[in-house]
């Protein structure tokens, strides 16, 4: 009987993969406006008439059109991009929008998306996308990466509002936004695209369809586009900060400047002095068992702006990882493209102790599909020297990708090294992928992470994901793997085997169930996790637990994760969360978490952290988001394990 149900279901899987559509690839001309249009929100300006428009939006899953279209409608000038969006809707009532914070992900809500990639170049790496909800709450993810401060990310302006018969949105975005190619005069093809998620029927449609695996060739174009001249965007922005107060009965106080300077709409120099790295808020890494070393988000400006350029090639071993780098009181940075497919990054810093570090990235692409990296890494001073080189090829074949690479590193330990070969294969909603790796027993990345030593071995893994239009449940997801790894000398590591599934249900409900087993040096695991959320479509109202049992590192395993956020008029956020673990020992987490928006730019938030009898919490005031002078008001130190004594004020400002 389970094998006749395990049947059928493997039966319906494969029809529903087989039944989903094909992607497409559209083309729309350039028209330059007479005029820029007042953007407010109401789609009235007579020269939207001249845009040029864009419907016939497909389902994401089935290259279907969708019942409730979207009509775009794109015109440029020599200063800005323009897009307006008019999506249908036969209950407007029923439009989910609930985020106000500029720049926060829309978790499930009702929004468009502009997708440009001025290089043509069909890579996810060369594509910039600004979101929009019908709040009128901005969020982008522009190439190269950009830290958060707007002087740097670029001031561009949207609108949107609820209506009649759904909803409209519009957004002038400056040329200078985009990492781009120098304006040449003449006309250029530049890679556009469009999507819109509607949150009540959980469909996602695009102008031209990617398809579930977002294949970036099939992309919209967009022809005779002149891009204007290097020299009419300004290209010296400089913030400054002021960071003092009381700490512990001591006056603290700093000062700092961040300079940025765009040789070329495509390249980037950056320098610093007294680098601005004290955060508001420290990220808090979980207490849970782990074989392997957690390293936490990154937060800080310097490091954030062009981080794409500075990204290691591998996972397992990476050769930098900027959260290694404590305070520098020197840094400069290069990065951006020299040549049409080329990128480089360049990164150096110096502290007063006498510790240096810098990075070399490298990269050229031959075709949207092949591309070789290369990364190298130095940290010297302070009785360190090491230095770390990392090399790798991609190539994609149709569904295949192959991925190969091989890494060295000198440091005192003696010479290491590492090599990295996988293929993947991925077609509609599903997956498969295998690894190996060897890594020697002395590979250093002094500035970057190595997840295990003297290990040689392999991974497989797979899986299936899926959306539901119809019936009890929304999406789906299934997956396997597996894996073997040995010491160099051939003497067993670790091994294991694990699958889950993921489901969403029609009335918002979540529940995964995790199942894990296998060894590690000479210890038997195996973990069984069961985990439930609801309501899943809200991330400011809901309430989950995660449960796990088993065994880890030969002891008897339990974990207990409760959790729930929610959301009080409109403005005031709390959040409670807490880990509960027993592993040989017991560990605990709590986590209480506020935050009060006085305005779309101001709030009062904090923390409480208490882990395994230590506590610590802080309040904030901020005023940011928006440009110009941001202002944040700190007491307490997020950073710390225990309560401090401390007050500061910190203010950052545009000065050029």
């Amino acid at each position: 009987m389970k094998c006749t149900i395990v049947a059928a279901l493997l039966a319906l899987l494969a029809a529903s993969a087989a039944l989903a559509g094909e992607t497409t690839c559209r083309e729309v001309r350039a028209v330059k406006l007479s005029a820029p249009p007042v953007i407010d929100g109401k789609l009235d300006d007579a020269v939207w008439k001249e845009a040029a428009a864009c419907t016939g939006f497909l389902d994401e899953m089935w290259s279907t059109p969708v019942a409730e279209q979207t009509i775009v409608r794109v015109g440029y000038d020599y200063k800005c991009i323009y897009v307006s969006f008019r999506c249908l809707d036969t209950q407007p009532k029923a439009i989910v929008a609930r985020e106000t914070k500029r720049g926060a992900d829309f978790f499930q809500e009702d929004r468009v998306r502009l997708r440009l990639n001025p290089f043509n170049s069909k890579r996810e790496e060369d594509e910039s996308e600004l979101h929009l909800n019908p709040l009128g709450t901005q969020a982008s993810e522009l190439a190269g990466g950009r830290a958060n401060k707007q002087e740097w990310e670029g001031a561009w302006k949207a609108a949107a509002q609820i209506v009649e018969d759904g909803w409209v949105a519009e957004m002038a975005v400056p040329w200078s936004v985009f990492v781009r190619p120098p304006g040449t005069g003449k006309p250029a093809t530049l890679g556009i695209n469009f999507d819109r998620y509607q949150a009540r029927t959980r469909v996602k449609s695009y102008w031209s369809n990617l398809g579930q695996q977002e294949r970036r060739e099939f992309g919209g174009q967009w022809l005779d586009v002149v891009m204007p001249q290097a020299d009419e965007v300004d290209r010296l922005s400089v913030l400054g900060y002021l960071f003092g107060g009381a700490d512990g009965g001591n006056v603290t106080g700093r000062a700092g400047l961040d300079a940025r300077y765009q040789f070329t709409p495509s390249l980037t120099g950056q320098a610093t002095l007294n680098p601005d790295f004290s955060n508001v808020e420290g990220a808090v890494t979980s207490v849970d068992f782990s074989y392997a070393e957690r390293l936490p988000d990154e937060r800080r400006p310097f490091f954030l702006e062009g981080a794409e350029y500075f990204s290691s090639p591998l996972y397992h071993v990476r050769p930098f990882a900027s959260v290694r780098l404590g305070d520098m009181d020197l840094g400069a940075k290069f990065y951006g493209r020299v040549r049409q497919g080329t990128d480089v990054g360049l990164l150096a810093g110096r502290d007063a102790y006498g510790r240096s570090d810098a990075v070399l990235n490298f990269a050229h692409q031959f075709s949207p599909y092949d591309s070789v990296a290369f990364q190298g890494v130095s940290r010297t001073g302070q009785g360190i020297s090491n230095q770390v080189g990392v090399a790798k090829a991609k190539l994609r074949r149709g569904d295949w990708n192959l991925n190969a690479a091989y890494g060295k590193s000198a440091d005192a330990t003696g010479p290491g090294e590492t090599t990295d070969i996988s293929a993947w294969w991925s077609a509609k909603a599903w997956y498969v992928s295998a690894n190996y790796e060897q890594v020697s027993r002395n590979m250093r990345a002094r500035d970057g992470y190595v997840m295990f030593l003297d290990q040689k071995g392999w991974t497989a893994e797979g899986g299936y994901y899926s959306n539901w239009r119809t019936g009890p449940f929304r999406s789906g997801s299934w997956w396997w793997s597996a894996n073997k790894y040995e010491h160099l000398d051939g003497s067993p590591f670790r091994d294991g085997i694990g699958t889950g599934i993921t489901l969403d249900t029609a009335n918002q409900w979540m529940v995964d169930l995790d199942l894990n087993t296998g060894t590690f040096e000479d210890d038997r695991d195996h973990v069984v996790r069961l985990g439930a959320r609801y309501p899943s479509q809200d991330k400011f109202r809901n309430a989950g637990i995660s449960v796990a049992t088993g065994k880890r590192r030969g002891s008897n395993y339990s974990a207990l994760s409760p959790g729930v956020t929610w959301r009080f008029f409109n403005r005031l956020s709390v959040g409670a969360s807490a880990e509960v673990i027993s592993a040989g020992a017991a560990y605990r987490q709590d986590i209480v978490t506020l935050s009060y928006d006085v305005a779309r730019d101001q709030a009062v938030g904090g923390r409480l952290v208490r882990r395994d009898g230590k506590a610590n919490g802080y309040l904030s005031y901020r005023k940011s988001g928006y440009g110009g002078t941001e202002t944040f008001v700190i007491l307490g130190d997020p950073n710390s394990e225990a309560y401090a004594d401390r007050l500061v004020v910190k203010v950052v400002m545009p000065l050029k």
